[in-house]
């Protein structure tokens, strides 16, 4: 039973995922901080996305309280609640200003799902409520991470900050209940060959070691050099956002190495070479290209990090790992909010390809207009048919775990 568990957590779980492949951005030489007018596919999957898994948390989370005597699915279920309710409301206000529709009703899948809930009590409803609910999230989170490190629209880019940030604090309330199933934390579609490696004695996930790794060479460029910004830069509102950003790097190297000691992962001491590059780049200008050139490279690479950091964050088995992740994806969400509001950071540099183009050249050039039959509309049509799957997935999964519950039972 616990195989098929797994294996239909699985299924589900690569539903939910597989419409986050579908996210991308076009990115074009504008200020970041400027409002995009369209709405990209990839945006409004994301919001089709939002609003249909509120539209069945919201409700089995509402009941949770009533159908519980267990404090911590009580305590989830309400905050769960009041934060996919609250985002409910800016979700509808963000879709009417946009001209986005999303769906009003509940789809017959997410209605069996909220009926089959109703139905469960005891360990069987509290075992179901925190798998279904901690994968879903786990989902929305890469999701939503993904289209706050690269949309242009300022009023997606909002709603999808506030997305990660209610996210972040209730899959570890959902989390803390210690009722969720593993299955819930599978959501990536290949395995490594290799489960484990061997480090310093202990089995260490790839994954795991490799986020750590991520992280210390993230803040081994970064650090210096926005200690060096702080100094040097002429804008007064970057020294004091480079500042910040010094310190805090300070608290992220000090939970990564915590988790690294605890689960025997050998750190590096040097960024990459690439890293390297770009602190070059930095340290070698001057002036008000040097101020643009460390908004840039930086607001690059925490867009190109997070989604990483977020994929980790949804999917470790490890404790020390977990909250390594959360202490990096909070502070990598904050620092791209510090960046963007200095008002240097252009579009092209959402995610790091290349170095960034920091010019201003061209300002009127504007990319040209996407066919009907372009990739991304493809893409979006594709991912409307994941999602319609991913609820008969979600479905079978929390039938599968009422029977697990009932056979532990």
């Amino acid at each position: 039973m616990r195989h098929r568990l797994g294996t239909l957590g699985q299924h589900a779980a690569l539903f939910a995922v597989s419409s986050a492949v579908f996210l991308g951005a076009l990115i074009g030489a504008v200020p970041a901080n400027a409002q995009s007018t369209d709405v990209q596919p990839s945006e409004r999957s994301f919001m089709v996305s939002l609003r249909q898994a509120n539209s069945w948390l919201v409700p089995i989370s509402k009941e949770a309280p009533t159908r519980t005597t267990n404090a911590g699915i009580s305590n989830a279920g309400r905050d769960i609640f009041e934060g996919h309710s609250r985002l409910d409301v800016d979700l509808l206000k963000a879709a009417t200003e946009l001209g986005v529709v999303l769906p009003n009703d509940v789809s017959s899948e997410h209605q069996s799902l909220i009926n089959e809930m109703a139905e469960r009590t005891g360990d069987n409803h509290d075992r179901a409520y925190a798998t279904i609910v901690r994968q879903t999230q786990g989902g929305l989170l890469v999701m939503a991470v993904q289209t706050r490190a690269t949309t242009q629209n300022t009023t997606i880019r909002t709603l999808a900050h506030q997305t990660v940030q209610m996210l972040i604090r209730t899959m570890t309330v959902v989390e803390n209940t210690g009722l969720v199933d593993p299955s819930a934390l599978e959501l990536v579609a290949v395995k490594a060959q290799v489960n484990a490696i061997r480090v310093i004695g202990q089995n260490v996930e790839p994954s795991d070691r490799e986020l750590l790794v991520l992280l210390t060479q993230h803040s081994l460029w970064q650090k210096p050099a926005s200690r060096e910004s702080s100094d040097r830069a002429r804008d007064a509102k970057v020294r004091k956002v480079a500042g910040q950003l010094a310190a805090e790097h300070t608290q992220l190297v000090s939970a990564v190495a915590e988790a690294a000691s605890q689960i025997g992962v050998d750190l590096p001491t040097e960024p990459t070479t690439e890293q390297k590059s770009w602190a070059n780049a930095i340290s070698s200008s001057s002036g008000d290209e040097f101020d643009r050139m460390y908004a840039n490279l930086s607001r690059a690479a925490d867009g190109s990090l997070i989604t990483q950091v977020a994929r980790a964050r949804a999917t470790t088995k490890s404790v020390p790992t977990r909250i390594a992740a959360q202490t990096g994806l909070t502070l990598l969400l904050k620092h791209m909010l510090l960046l963007e509001g200095t008002g240097l950071v252009k579009s092209n540099s959402l995610q790091m390809t290349d170095v960034p183009a920091i010019t201003q050249k061209q300002p009127n050039a504007s990319a040209p207009a996407q066919p009907d039959d372009s990739p991304t509309s493809i893409g979006f049509i594709t991912g409307i048919i994941v999602l319609v799957v991913a609820g008969a997935g979600t479905l079978w999964l929390v039938r599968a775990v009422g029977h697990h519950g009932e056979h532990r039972r």
